[in-house]
């Protein structure tokens, strides 16, 4: 019996994000459609470059096109990122320890800004029901075997919500939107404890 080849990681998207500026293009196109140039205002970064890496993400298939207006005698493309191309997935285990390191403090470093940004707004505790919690768990093996899997199953669920949720904004004009970062980890401490 022929052994099941494994899923590859998709080259187009490791390459997408080979630069820091990239990721955080990416996931600032993961909360609203903009411009390079909105972009470029938003990240304090210059345009050429923003514009420059917009396109090689666009490329890379990373982003969808939304829309496209005249400016000025040029015109300004609008974009947003696809749902799939977040970091993260179990696909990017797969990339090079090279370059994991890079992108996963370049992903942290996004979600701290974020929470930080958040913190300082008000909007982190603003609802009763927001969900911002940590827990130190002790595990084995086949324990962290069934929590990977449960956040992979929290992942397909999530973005299956974010889906019914764009068509629902489309349909009534983007009204009552919030713009909401989750986060998911489950990695191995600094320092394993031994079992006692």
């Amino acid at each position: 019996m022929k052994e099941p080849v494994p899923d590859l990681i998709d080259q187009r998207l490791v390459r997408s994000l080979a630069h820091p500026l990239r990721i955080r293009i990416l996931e600032l196109l993961t909360d609203h459609v903009a411009s390079p140039n909105a972009i470029a205002n938003e990240l304090e970064a210059a345009l050429g470059d923003v514009a420059y890496h917009t396109r090689a993400l666009d490329r890379y298939g990373a982003l969808e096109l939304i829309e496209t207006a005249q400016r000025r005698g040029a015109t300004e493309h609008f974009y947003k990122a696809k749902p799939g191309a977040f970091v993260g997935g179990p696909l990017w285990r797969k990339v090079p320890k090279s370059l994991r390191g890079g992108i996963s403090g370049a992903t942290l470093q996004t979600f701290l800004d974020k929470a930080i940004a958040a913190l300082e707004a008000g909007t982190l505790d603003g609802r009763e029901d927001t969900v911002f919690r940590w827990m130190p768990l002790h595990l084995d093996e086949r324990g962290w075997k069934e929590v990977v899997a449960i956040m992979e199953e929290a992942t397909k669920l999530m973005l299956a919500a974010h889906l019914r949720s764009q068509d629902r904004l489309a349909e009534n004009g983007g009204k009552g939107a919030v713009s909401t970062v989750v986060g998911q980890a489950a990695f191995e401490t600094a320092k394993s404890v031994e079992a006692a």
